[in-house]
């Protein structure tokens, strides 16, 4: 019965990314992001010690990481556009005047 359900509820899904082909694109993409992370990370999971090297002007240390991690994050969506072809922010923009 759970495997009828899983592969209804596959088949729908199907259906609907059939029809927003570049959304189907994105979530899968944003699925997968999780694991791409935990990939990235698997290295570091042993790091006893980071050093970290500034130079100009700003944060140093500690202080610097969270400006370097959202720098991280605003480069995704062009990541994500340069392995798929398919703009995250034009299909979340076509989603969301969907919506309303």
């Amino acid at each position: 019965a759970r495997a009828r359900a899983e592969a209804a509820q596959t088949a729908a899904k199907a259906e609907a990314f059939s029809q927003y082909q570049e959304a189907a694109v994105v979530d899968m993409v944003l699925q997968r992001l999780p694991e791409v992370a935990e990939a990235v990370a698997q290295p570091l999971l042993g790091t006893r010690r980071v050093t970290l090297v500034a130079g100009g002007s700003g944060d140093i240390g500690v202080s610097r990481l969270p400006g370097e991690i959202l720098d991280v994050v605003t480069r995704l969506p062009g990541a994500i556009e340069t392995l798929t072809g398919v703009s995250v922010t034009q299909v979340l923009l076509g989603v969301s005047s969907l919506e309303l």
